[in-house]
């Protein structure tokens, strides 16, 4: 790999989608079909993996524990939290589409850490489809939290609807939707992201994509044409960027990624660079 010559001194970074898992205390059915990382990552780990990087400021992202076990995840992270500063903001797990969501958010949102929910596309039953959880998005609105979009490339289309439907939510589009990379597929894409961007309220993370790509031979040439579109799209006030920690470690360090992401965005104003590695996912997420 050649080395990027980075100045980290003129750099804040705010990691915008970070995962904690305790696999002791709670249970990741998912991580059974992904053995290389289907063990605990705490703090110790992140630290370590990290060193050297100027990442000041954290967002922990939910990471798909049974869902009965929401409130246990937020309560572990609300426990790192407080040994580690940097924690400033949760997207949770919460069941939107449940008879009794209205009560139960509003206990979930006395934690000032939760900041946003997060739920993936489910299949084969369509969950962005569901008329309890459509008709439950406007309870975020009403308590000031976001929507994290976390979808693959064939279910935008699922994503692109559902924001019709309630256009006032404020949305981050995980991991650019999980584009096809090792694929190559990339107009259909490219028209649904476009799609997606003509609402204002509507946010992309830069992360997660060395993952789509081929795990033992991208490039940062793969990755190019992506990260155009998206600036082309959202602006440089619509994006912000994620380390995707642990998962990242599948196809490259958080080094790594870490130096293709600026080397991506070498193009940018110094301002700008501040604006998608640090301040856009605190303002996104209203964090002071």
């Amino acid at each position: 790999m050649t080395t990027i010559n980075t100045d980290y001194n003129s750099v804040k970074v705010t990691d915008a989608h970070v995962h904690f898992w305790d696999t002791t205390a709670l249970t990741y059915p998912w991580l059974t079909d992904v053995p290389a990382i289907d063990k605990s990552f705490g703090l110790a780990d992140y630290r370590e993996a990290t060193a050297g990087l100027p990442i000041e400021k954290m967002i922990f992202v939910q990471c798909e524990c049974l869902p009965e076990q929401y409130r246990q995840e937020v309560e572990y992270i609300t426990r790192l939290a407080e040994q580690d500063n940097r924690i400033c903001g949760i997207v949770a797990y919460f069941p939107l589409e449940a008879a009794h969501a209205e009560s139960e958010l509003q206990s979930l949102v006395a934690n000032p850490l939760v900041k946003g929910v997060r739920r993936l596309q489910e299949e084969p039953v369509s969950l962005y489809d569901d008329p309890a959880f459509v008709d439950s998005l406007a309870l975020l609105r009403q308590h000031g939290l976001t929507f994290d979009l976390c979808v693959k490339a064939h279910q935008l289309p699922a994503a692109i609807h559902l924001v019709e439907r309630q256009p006032d939510i404020r949305y981050m589009l995980d991991h650019f939707g999980k584009p096809n990379i090792k694929g190559g597929d990339f107009t259909n894409w490219k028209s649904q992201i476009k799609a997606l961007a003509g609402n204002p309220n509507m946010h992309c993370k830069l992360s997660g994509l060395v993952t789509e790509a081929d795990w033992q031979r991208w490039s940062i040439d793969d990755l190019r044409p992506y990260v155009e579109t998206v600036f082309a799209y959202f602006g440089v006030n619509r994006v912000a960027f994620g380390g995707d920690w642990p998962v990242v470690t599948l196809a490259a360090t958080y080094g790594r990624w870490f130096e293709t992401a600026m080397k991506l965005c070498e193009g940018l104003t110094t301002v700008d660079v501040h604006r998608v590695f640090y301040q856009n996912a605190l303002d996104f997420y209203r964090i002071d």
